[in-house]
């Protein structure tokens, strides 16, 4: 139960670094480069989050998908 905790506190900073990346590279293509860049900047920014890494990968997939699908990431 205390995972589900952490990663719902982490959501509003995983929405606001996805949105930066795909500001910064916006397109399709990409994902995996982008993906691990948030992965990396989690992880410098605390090195315990590899532990959670599956779920919070879950949870950005379940975010891009959402934001493709509503066209908030704009497809090149």
């Amino acid at each position: 139960m205390g995972n589900i905790v952490i990663i719902l506190q982490l959501i509003p900073s995983i929405i606001a670094s996805l949105k930066a990346i795909e500001d910064a590279i916006p397109g399709s293509g990409m994902g995996e480069q982008k993906l691990s860049a948030v992965r990396a900047m989690l992880e410098v920014i605390d090195g315990s989050i590899s532990k959670l890494w599956p779920q919070i990968s879950g949870v950005i997939g379940v975010l891009v998908t959402l934001f493709n699908n509503t066209g908030i990431f704009k497809k090149a």
